[in-house]
């Protein structure tokens, strides 16, 4: 390929000089010495992942880390969809691939209201097995709470028990969340990455 400036062009004569002297400059790096084309590679893009986001709260708080990390996963070139816990029954979590759990404990170590019916479920005996789901919890808590955490790891070791595999380990966070949330983030991230490279 020959990058020419055209003889109708619309510039003047030393426009057209300082033009063709910098297409012929280009031409050069573009042809090797031997006359051969030059091959340009294609940049690799990385494919996103679907990614399904299930948030449990009774003050608002996972729901708006939900919402938060939806905005994250999405600018990695992930596809998430955030959902309230409430509106999902085990049988849903069958194809699901890529699941992040956001939840609080309420009360003496109970899940949260909206949670409370996927949880029982959940630990039914009729559950249905989850081997080909990667999960990942985040645990909302106050550790001056003897069961600090408790609904998030009652949900990791369950779905465990059916069959799930671990993506990322499950994450406690304290009143304070924040730097808890962007570690679990940065590891999903991670995580995220390797598993679309190999998808």
């Amino acid at each position: 390929m020959s990058l020419t400036v055209p003889n109708t062009a619309p510039f003047t004569g030393a426009q057209k000089m300082w033009l063709k002297g910098y297409l012929d400059a280009l031409n050069s790096a573009l042809t090797p010495s031997d006359g051969s084309a030059v091959t340009i590679a294609e940049p690799t893009v990385t494919a996103g992942l679907p990614v399904t986001i299930l948030w449990g709260s009774q003050t608002g708080n996972s729901e708006m880390l939900g919402k938060k990390l939806v905005k994250q996963l999405a600018a990695k070139g992930h596809s998430p969809t955030l959902l309230d816990m409430a509106a999902v029954s085990p049988p849903d979590l069958t194809s699901i691939e890529h699941l992040l759990i956001i939840t609080s404990t309420y009360g003496d170590g109970e899940p949260p209201d909206n949670a409370a019916a996927l949880h029982a479920a959940l630990h039914a005996a009729d559950a249905p097995m989850l081997s080909n789901v990667s999960f990942s919890v985040l645990a909302l808590g106050d550790s001056s709470y003897p069961d600090f955490c408790k609904c998030g790891h009652d949900f990791s070791t369950r779905l465990i028990a059916l069959g799930a595999t671990a993506l990322v380990p499950i994450v406690e966070c304290d009143v304070d969340y924040d730097a808890s949330f962007a570690s679990w983030v940065t590891q999903l991230e991670k995580s995220l990455a390797v598993s679309a490279t190999v998808a």
